[in-house]
C-alpha cells in the first residue's frame, strides 16, 4: 500500500450517523484513533440538525435508520448549497452493488462495508480529503 499522509485529516471534525450506539462507539473509536474529532447522531434528522448548527469536515452515515435513512440524508446533504461540499461516506453492512450504486448516484463520496478496518478507513479518508483515486 502506498504511503498515506494522515496529516490532511488530523483534527478534522466528523459526524458519525448510526442508529446503534454500540456501532457509533466502535466507529468513533476507529476514526478518533486516526486523528479525527467525532460527534454523533442517531439518524438523518438529528444529523441535519447537527450539520446546520456546526461545521463538519466529513459525514459518515449508515444507510438503514429510522426517521431519515442514509439515502435520504445523502440526497438532502448533496442537494443543499450550504452542505454539499462536505464529504459524505456511507458505512453499511449492505455490500450489494445496488445499495452502493444508489448511494453513489445520490452523491455519496465513498462507501465502506461494515465492519471497516483501519486500512480501509485510511484509504477512504485519503480519497475524500486528498481526492486520491
Amino acid at each position: 500500500m502506498a504511503h498515506i499522509d494522515s496529516s490532511v485529516w488530523k483534527d478534522k471534525v466528523a459526524l458519525v450517523v448510526d442508529d446503534y450506539q454500540a456501532v457509533r462507539k466502535t466507529i468513533k473509536e476507529l476514526f478518533s484513533n486516526l486523528g479525527l474529532k467525532i460527534d454523533e447522531a442517531e439518524n438523518g434528522v438529528e444529523a441535519l440538525e447537527c450539520l446546520n448548527s456546526k461545521k463538519y469536515d466529513l459525514v459518515i452515515s449508515d444507510l438503514v435508520m429510522a426517521e431519515m435513512d442514509g439515502f435520504e440524508l445523502t440526497e438532502t446533504v448533496k442537494s443543499s448549497p450550504k452542505l454539499r461540499s462536505i464529504p459524505l461516506v456511507i458505512l453499511s453492512t449492505h455490500a450489494d452493488y445496488k445499495y452502493i450504486f444508489r448511494a453513489l448516484r445520490l452523491g455519496a463520496d465513498d462507501y465502506l462495508i461494515k465492519p471497516p478496518n483501519t486500512e480501509m478507513v485510511q484509504t477512504v479518508l485519503a480519497r475524500v480529503f486528498n481526492h486520491e483515486w
